[in-house]
């Protein structure tokens, strides 16, 4: 008798899942997926490392094909923001007529929304862009920064 194990049994139902989507022009569900606008899946566009040290926290953005002074990068509270649009190479290069062999970097608008886990001073952000990676630097505010307690002997 095999023993039942839930992350097999869920991880199955996820490729049974995928596979009914699969014949009816839909992309897998862990796959990018364009929201049919000309907007790219937000979720999942452009794809992140988020990081942290004492003092900060780091945001990196594979933005490949934009152009970073066309990004559009908010704080609200405790969410950052990044848009922008990543251009059409048809209309880049000027010809009507392509062969495309495979295309699965899809031009578009996105929008992305990452939650912050901790407090952010928002007049000390720095972002920079060099050979398509995003990065955003976000100076933790003070109350967000850990604080050394010291501890009282009593004899």
């Amino acid at each position: 008798m095999r023993n039942w194990n839930l992350f097999e049994e869920m991880e199955q139902l996820h490729r049974e899942i995928d596979n009914v989507f699969r014949g009816v022009g839909f992309r897998p569900l862990t796959g990018y997926r364009s929201l049919g606008d000309g907007r790219l899946d937000a979720s999942r566009y452009p794809q992140i490392n988020m990081r942290e040290d004492q003092d900060n926290l780091f945001v990196e953005a594979l933005i490949p094909g934009v152009d970073p002074k066309q990004m559009d990068i908010n704080l609200v509270g405790n969410t950052l923001t990044l848009g922008g649009e990543r251009g059409n190479e048809v209309a880049e290069h000027g010809s009507t007529h392509r062969v495309w062999h495979r295309r699965e970097r899809k031009p578009g608008r996105f929008l992305r929304t990452i939650e912050l886990p901790s407090g952010i001073c928002a007049d000390k952000i720095k972002a920079e862009a060099k050979h398509g990676l995003l990065r955003v630097t976000l100076p933790k505010s003070p109350e967000a920064k850990p604080k050394r307690i010291a501890v009282a002997v009593n004899d």
